[in-house]
Order: C-alpha cells, then structure tokens, then sequence
C-alpha cells in the first residue's frame, strides 16, 4: 500500500508496477482462500463430531427406554397371565363384557 501512495505522488505508476501489486493481491487472495477453506473444514469437521456424538446419546436413550418398555410389556403379560389363572372365570367374564361393548360399539353406524 505504501508503493502505491509513493507511485501515485510520483506522477502515476506503471504498468510493471501496477502488474507486481495484482500479482501480489492475487497471491494474498489466494492465501485467504486457503485459510478460509482450512477454517471451514476444521468447522465441519467439528461439527460432524457433535453430531455424531448426540446421534449416539439419542440412540443410547432410546435402546434403554425400549428395554425398559420391554421389561415393563412382559410384567404385564406375566400379572395376567397370573390373574387367569388364579380367576379363569372372572377372565372369560371380563373378556365377554369387553367382547359385548366393542360389538355395540361397532354395530351402531
């Protein structure tokens, strides 16, 4: 920048001057392309890490809430398992009564 206030107070610069100062400014250009690509990449690449470590958590969560669901199907299955077995006539009476309803249900359009 220097050069050109010098040039310029001089009477005008030429054109090999004028030639060197856009060789130079394509050279700074182009190292701020490098440093601005560097940049964005080191950002991506962070970026992908948080991600792909919050995909992990989530799907961590989710296998534990689905073995708990699990866990908690098959408790019921066994509680009713026991209370047929205990009451076999009460089960079909409860399963007539709940049959009856959805028929009603059902059958008024």
């Amino acid at each position: 920048m220097a050069q050109s206030k010098s040039s310029a107070e001089s009477g005008g610069a030429t054109v090999e001057e004028l030639t060197s100062q856009i060789e130079a400014l394509k050279g700074d250009i182009a190292a701020i392309t490098g440093t601005l690509a560097d940049l964005g990449a080191e950002t991506r690449d962070q970026a992908k890490a948080r991600v792909r470590d919050a995909a992990s958590d989530v799907r961590a969560r989710s296998e534990k809430h689905l073995k708990d669901a699990q866990a908690c199907a098959e408790d019921l299955s066994a509680q009713a398992t026991d209370a047929v077995r205990q009451q076999p006539a009460m089960a079909v009476g409860i399963a007539v009564g709940v049959g009856f309803l959805i028929g009603l249900v059902t059958a008024r359009r």
